[in-house]
């Protein structure tokens, strides 16, 4: 295949269609973690502490990320850091109230072409009264303001981004946490139309002072 189509493909469909993947079993990944979260939150009980113990938290996590576009699935990698203020509301009954604010960076590469996400976003997140200690299900919103970059015929644009997805948080020391959920997060980037985005995510998270 000639590289030069590669890097100037002459118009979206077919960009698209050389960077795509197939990501039909990620998708059903998501799926399941999402069920797996769902029930685990309804079976919770009995009143616990926040996500964290700390009023504040700092957390890295990867990102997995899969959308459709035009029929296309296209799949890609990326990493996301936040600041979390861990105590904005909680009580012994409604469990604990949360916000994250951070940035998200997401890259897509096939053959030469390249298209990458990246943006600032707020989190908030509900951590419901359990009995367990060290584990913590939890369901999460998402506002992002988002700027979309690429190597071919296409100009860069900004956009929005908004959704909902739930995760599981798990204690393995007072102050560190490893997190990990799913979200569905709906895109719009300038001449794009809007298309839904289909994330893992999997990190470590540090609360302070300890």
């Amino acid at each position: 295949m000639n590289p030069a189509i590669l890097l100037h493909p002459p118009n979206l469909n077919h960009t698209m269609s050389v960077i795509g993947m197939r990501t039909t079993s990620l998708r059903r990944m998501l799926a399941m973690a999402a069920l797996v979260l769902a029930t685990s939150t309804l079976a919770s009980a009995r009143p616990a502490h926040a996500q964290s113990a700390q009023p504040y938290s700092l957390q890295l996590a990867a990102l997995f990320n899969s959308f459709e576009y035009n029929g296309v699935s296209i799949g890609g990698t990326g990493v996301e850091p936040q600041f979390r203020f861990n105590r904005l509301y909680s009580t012994e009954t409604f469990g604990a109230l949360s916000l994250g604010i951070g940035g998200q960076f997401t890259s897509h590469a096939r053959a030469g072409s390249k298209f990458s996400v990246s943006g600032l976003f707020l989190e908030p997140r509900w951590v419901p009264a359990i009995k367990s200690k060290r584990v913590f299900p939890y369901l999460s919103a998402r506002l992002a303001a988002l700027r979309q970059t690429n190597n071919f015929s296409i100009p860069s644009s900004s956009g929005t981004g908004f959704g909902a997805g739930g995760g599981l948080a798990i204690k393995i020391t007072k102050s560190t946490n490893l997190d990990a959920g799913v979200q569905l997060v709906r895109q719009k980037l300038g001449e794009f139309d809007g298309f839904t985005t289909y994330t893992a995510k999997a990190g470590v998270s540090v609360g302070f002072p300890r």
